[in-house]
């Protein structure tokens, strides 16, 4: 059966074969070759158009904020996948450490985005709603501050109401339940995630989770020492102090703490600062070594 390609070259040939009486009237220096080469080009191109291959996928176009206690943080990313990453150190202090970089991300397989200058490796992997953002070597190309965390998708917004009131009450360290049903699965919904994967790494929360107050930047539900909820809120730690006050249930038997990220007594965490302060949640029958 003949194609259509097939069927396109037979009548260009026929065409030159065949030439009409104004094509004997006069002499020509034809270059038949070329004339067939160049149909089949344009025969062929016809029937593949379309084959090109997609453009590359590339993370949502908008503002990404991965503010903390610390820093002012913003990657603001273009749909043809340029960027721009900027940090400034919050406070009156001076000096203000500050840093900033543009590029354009590469992926190889649309799971995650890299861009690399010199020695300088910056990576983004997807979450809900936010981007991890994770640099090796970059401090002579974007700057000597810390770059890495969660980025949330989305200017900062006014502080809404939360969509599960048991999430909320357990997110403030009020009957914190590690078992069936618990913090778990509860976590599990509200990042659309299944309930065997929300442990031991950071999560990002939908809008109008806080702690005494605070707004929930990001959380982390770990098993380590019969398991603790660490909490990344917006606050130094004088205001974690005052948020774990408020948020205190009498005769509960969760406990809140201040701890910092690295310290004595606090967790290390990848991506996070040491000395950063968070806010460690843990039963008391599991912080007395009884699991």
């Amino acid at each position: 059966m003949k194609t259509a390609t097939s069927i396109r070259l037979t009548l260009l040939l026929a065409s030159i074969a065949l030439p009409s009486q104004a094509l004997r009237a006069e002499t020509f220096n034809l270059n038949l070759g070329s004339i067939i080469k160049d149909g089949i080009h344009k025969a062929l191109q016809g029937d593949n158009a379309n084959t090109g291959a997609p453009a590359a996928g590339y993370p949502a176009p908008g503002k990404y904020d991965g503010s903390d206690a610390e820093f002012e943080r913003a990657i603001t990313i273009q749909a043809d996948g340029r960027f721009e990453l900027e940090a400034l150190q919050k406070g009156n202090a001076l000096p203000r450490h500050a840093g900033s970089g543009a590029g354009k991300l590469a992926s190889t397989d649309g799971k995650q985005w890299t861009y690399r200058e010199d020695r300088c490796s910056l990576t983004l992997i997807p979450q809900a709603s936010a981007l991890r953002l994770k640099t090796e070597r970059c401090a002579g190309v974007f700057g000597d501050v810390p770059f890495d965390g969660l980025y949330q998708a989305g200017a900062k917004k006014t502080q809404v109401a939360a969509k599960d009131k048991r999430l909320a009450a357990q997110l403030n360290c009020q009957r914190l339940n590690f078992g069936e049903n618990g913090i778990a699965s509860l976590l599990g919904k509200a990042t659309r995630q299944p309930e065997n994967t929300v442990w031991d790494q950071e999560l990002s929360l939908p809008d109008g989770y806080a702690f005494g107050g605070l707004p929930i930047r990001s959380v982390k539900l770990s098993e380590t020492d019969g398991g603790f909820l660490a909490l990344f809120v917006d606050g130094d730690a004088t205001a974690i102090q005052a948020a774990i006050k408020k948020a205190r249930l009498k005769g509960d038997y969760s406990v809140a703490l201040l701890r910092t990220v690295g310290g004595p007594t606090g967790y290390p965490f990848p991506g996070k600062r040491t000395g950063q302060p968070y806010v460690h949640c843990q039963s008391k029958q599991a912080m007395s070594g009884e699991y």
